[in-house]
């Protein structure tokens, strides 16, 4: 975390900061480019815009995109940081990217919950199958997304959070296997408690927790996963198996 900014981090993220912060130090430490200079796209920017926030304090030329629009507290965020001049704003369906081979980074954060919320993996390829087209040949897809984790989870969300609209929670291996197209090369899970507080002080407790005991929790229970994932230089048939390519993975 030493090179990523406090106050972005908070910025960009504006909520289980602690945990989800994991993603963009993963992004900062596995991807072996430099961003200076490259085209990104953002999916389901929400209100802060975060992903393009940290895409643009790195050089990144971007389109920051939500649906059916974008608020205005992204652009107000991004102009506090300077970068506002390095950023596109614009309306895109995620299941419809109307770019084809545009991008070096494609980048999203729990959104494909919402895209699957009462339709399950089938809207959720399409929009993994529009993302695979928007990027140029050897770009990479940077993804954060929520876990199904354990029964416990799964409970308290369908009582208190998301999941009593339908928000679709997935398996590590089905997030894997929707991203099949694309080569995966690297991986990391995260968070057990911090998500369980009712405000961000506790939620920043309970993500020192997690740091603690996430060694001694397996996988499958932990709620959130992050990826770095490229398309191939050339295209290739899609595989029968759902099984998920060969990864560099990180506890």
């Amino acid at each position: 975390m030493s090179s990523l900014d406090r106050r972005l981090v908070r910025d960009a993220l504006g909520w289980d900061v602690r945990n989800w912060s994991t993603a963009l130090a993963f992004w900062e430490e596995h991807l072996a480019i430099d961003l200076a200079g490259r085209r990104a796209l953002e999916l389901g920017c929400g209100r802060n815009g975060g992903l393009t926030l940290w895409l643009a304090t790195r050089g990144c030329q971007v389109v920051c995109s939500g649906w059916p629009r974008i608020e205005r507290q992204p652009v107000e965020l991004h102009r506090d940081y300077g970068v506002a001049d390095r950023v596109t704003y614009l309306a895109v369906d995620a299941r419809a990217i109307p770019f084809i081979e545009a991008f070096d980074i494609v980048c999203y954060k729990s959104v494909l919950g919402g895209i699957g919320r009462g339709k399950g993996r089938a809207e959720a390829d399409k929009a993994i199958d529009a993302m695979f087209r928007a990027l140029k040949p050897g770009g990479h897809l940077l993804f954060a997304e929520n876990l199904a984790a354990t029964w416990w989870h799964r409970w308290l969300r369908h009582r208190f959070a998301s999941g009593r609209d339908g928000w679709q929670y997935w398996t590590v291996e089905e997030l894997i296997g929707h991203h099949d197209r694309f080569e995966l090369l690297a991986k990391t899970t995260f968070g057990f408690f911090g998500a369980l507080g009712r405000r961000e002080w506790q939620r920043e407790w309970l993500a020192r927790m997690d740091a603690c005991i996430l060694p001694l929790i397996p996988e499958k229970w932990r709620y959130a996963l992050v990826a770095i994932c490229r398309k191939p230089m050339e295209e290739h048939r899609r595989p029968d198996s759902r099984s998920p390519a060969p990864s560099r993975e990180t506890s």
